[in-house]
């Protein structure tokens, strides 16, 4: 696969998984579904359709397990990164909206740079201090309009978004390996019914919440198909292709994609502080990501 292939991937991940946010927000906001439900069936769907598919295909399923390593890898990314980034990224948008939960999550190149300092045993600086700095007046613009008295976001919504970067950033860096081993439809797969079986020892997924009418069904099969089985699936054969590095950078559309979405579509609104508070984020994603001379 070419490069430019693997941009379109990544860029056409960005688009789905910012429009799912989106989907997300509409189920919380009009039909009163509740976000640990719909997490968990949402990814437990998503696994049975990857893992079905490479079963239908003849193909081992168990076997990413056979190797201890291999299992904690795949146990690692399942729960530390995976779930992490979609619960709390789709909890996020149930305390605030999918534009401000999205940005949130995208300071993930902030840790990943601090991760890569601390294993290089060296200090960020130039362009790396810059962004850091950026990153934080854009969540501080964010969550208080610029008047620290005046706490516009809620702590909870604050430090749910900052724990799904976190997570964000480790489901970027840690599957490697993984990959370079084993299929993205068997790793994501397993991800996504490991996360979502853990979220079903503490909801029913046998019962759902709010109401459902045709639009809310056409949006929860969009979460499903749409913003998880395609969007990780692009992202991870991309990120193959482009590397880490890059695929941070690419993705910026998805924030762009959100915010146009909840604005035009749910009509949510946003000040000009809160763009210009999510602009200064997705500037720290490109001066994150762009290669050092």
């Amino acid at each position: 696969m070419s490069f430019k292939s693997g941009v379109i991937l990544i860029l056409l991940s960005a688009a789905a998984w910012g429009i799912g946010g989106v989907c997300g927000q509409y189920l919380y906001q009009f039909h009163a579904v509740t976000a640990p439900w719909l997490i968990a069936v949402r990814q437990v769907l998503a696994g049975l359709i990857f893992l079905g598919y490479l079963l239908l295909r003849g193909e081992n399923i168990f076997r990413i397990f056979a190797d201890k390593r291999d299992a904690k890898d795949q146990l690692a990314f399942s729960f530390l990164g995976l779930l992490g980034a979609q619960f709390g990224f789709y909890y996020t948008i149930s305390l605030c909206n999918a534009a401000m939960a999205t940005v949130l999550q995208y300071t993930s190149p902030v840790f990943v740079m601090l991760w890569m300092s601390f294993k290089s045993r060296s200090m960020p600086e130039g362009r790396e201090l810059l962004g850091i700095v950026f990153a934080l007046v854009g969540v501080f613009l964010i969550s208080t309009h610029g008047d620290i008295n005046n706490v516009v976001l809620s702590p909870l919504a604050l430090v749910i978004g900052i724990i799904s970067a976190i997570s964000l950033a480790f489901y970027t860096v840690q599957p490697m390996r993984l990959l370079s081993k084993f299929s993205t439809t068997l790793v994501v797969g397993w991800g996504q019914l490991l996360s979502g079986a853990l979220l079903c020892m503490f909801v029913n997924p046998f019962s759902p919440t709010g109401h459902w009418d045709m639009g809310a069904f056409i949006a929860f099969v969009y979460l499903v198909i749409g913003a998880t089985v395609l969007s990780y699936s692009l992202f991870l054969v991309g990120l193959k292709v482009v590397g880490s590095t890059k695929a941070s950078l690419i993705s910026c559309a998805e924030p762009l994609a959100s915010i146009i979405a909840v604005v035009v579509w749910l009509k949510t609104p946003l000040t000009l502080i809160d763009l210009a508070g999510m602009a200064c984020i997705i500037i720290t994603v490109v001066l994150l990501s762009l290669p050092k001379k």
